[in-house]
């Protein structure tokens, strides 16, 4: 096939108010900046009225989107098979971005008829409706499984946009370290800063909240996955149990368990004033800009991208050890990680910089600095590109 600078990212599922999809766009946007065309290949794609934004925008910036109602990535058929078949002719793809390795068994199959190479990155979570249980599904990785898997369809590089997974794949996985690229996110950091003292002012105040009040935002789909309920459990103690009331927290996602985690956090009368609910939002700089603590008690994660935005605005961040907390946070130095589950650290830690604004303003500080070092766009834009061409070049 001649080399063409296309790709086709294919997913078996878009979710327009999730981190996958906002990542989507970015990179899209800077591909495109450097002459690729990126056609999408996906199965079902979910949005409501708070995320069609989103998927308007993902769709005028892709040359194409072919949808598919479901994609089975484990019995593919071959109605399914040859429509993507037909999508790579029609544009030339020279690569396929697959994102979640899921669907490298499909990626394999039309490599065979194409010579179409394939890259593949994870976007590691979990899903359950008992958040109790979640804790022990985080830690159940089957390793053999794993191994078989990819063993059995590995593409030809690995993206790793966090230390976590490329020690998983390398040293758990035991793949060569030849086969896996790693990469930190990038974001926009001309978009994503520190505000002026107006800026702040003014979102604080289109979020009705009072300037000396402790603001903890939380921005992430609406699924015990994210830990809602930790935080919830830690500022409902930080109120009954050492006299904080000064604090209060900001939501911002939607998602399946949306009813389930707000009936979690409204419990009294009183619950009303301390949690707010947002909904997906759009442009999520109001609530960077309001917030003092950003607070990710995820049980698993790829990187968590929300996290490196909230460091680029000068927000100091508190979150679990998982997928990306040991290439953003030094823990004490820019921010705070403390342990899975556990509400009594995380209640430590807020009690902490509740009591020291002295101690927000320099771990802020520090983690504006950390953001400005590591998470560039430019820098991830033109990682993937290397990544991509030394793919792509193997199917000359």
């Amino acid at each position: 096939m001649k080399y063409q600078k296309t790709v086709g990212f294919i997913l078996k599922r878009v979710d327009c108010n999730d981190g996958v999809a906002s990542h989507c766009e970015t990179l899209i946007r800077g591909l495109k900046a450097h002459g690729w065309r990126i056609v999408m290949i996906t199965g079902p794609v979910f949005y409501d009225s708070t995320s069609i934004t989103r998927f308007a925008t993902l769709k005028s910036l892709v040359e194409d989107w072919v949808t598919f109602e479901k994609i089975n990535p484990l019995v593919p058929d071959f109605s399914c098979l040859l429509k993507i078949y037909q999508t790579i002719r029609k544009y030339e793809i020279s690569l396929l971005h697959a994102h979640g390795y899921s669907m490298l068994l499909i990626a394999r199959i039309l490599q065979i008829f194409t010579q179409i190479r394939c890259v593949a990155t994870f976007h590691p979570s979990i899903h359950g409706n008992d958040p109790k249980l979640l804790k022990e599904k985080a830690l159940q990785v089957n390793h053999l499984q794993y191994q078989f898997y990819l063993g059995l369809f590995t593409p030809d590089k690995f993206i790793a946009y966090s230390s976590e997974i490329a020690n998983f794949l390398t040293q758990d996985l035991n793949f060569p370290e030849s086969k896996v690229s790693r990469m930190l996110l990038g974001i926009d950091t001309d978009l994503f800063r520190p505000p002026t003292a107006e800026e702040r002012c003014l979102a604080r105040k289109k979020l009705n909240f009072q300037e000396d009040e402790l603001i903890c935002a939380l921005v992430g789909r609406l699924s015990w996955n994210k830990g809602h309920d930790i935080l919830i459990d830690a500022v409902r103690q930080l109120r009954t149990e050492h006299s904080i009331t000064n604090i209060r927290c900001l939501f911002s996602g939607s998602g399946h368990e949306e009813k389930q985690i707000k009936d979690y956090a409204f419990q009294s009368e009183e619950d009303q004033f301390y949690f707010h609910f947002m909904g997906f939002t759009e442009d999520l700089r109001d609530i960077y800009w309001a917030a003092d603590i950003f607070v990710l008690p995820s049980r698993k994660e790829g990187f968590a991208l929300v996290v490196a935005e909230a460091m680029a605005c000068g927000v100091v961040p508190i979150r679990t050890p998982a997928g990306g907390a040991e290439d953003q946070i030094e823990d004490g130095v820019n921010g705070f990680i403390f342990p899975f589950d556990d509400s009594e650290t995380l209640v430590s830690q807020l009690k902490l910089l509740s009591n020291n604004p002295q101690l927000r303003k320099h771990l802020a500080a520090q983690a504006y600095k950390t953001a400005q070092q590591k998470f560039t766009l430019e820098k991830m834009i033109n990682d993937t590109i290397a990544v991509y061409e030394q793919a792509s070049l193997k199917g000359i």
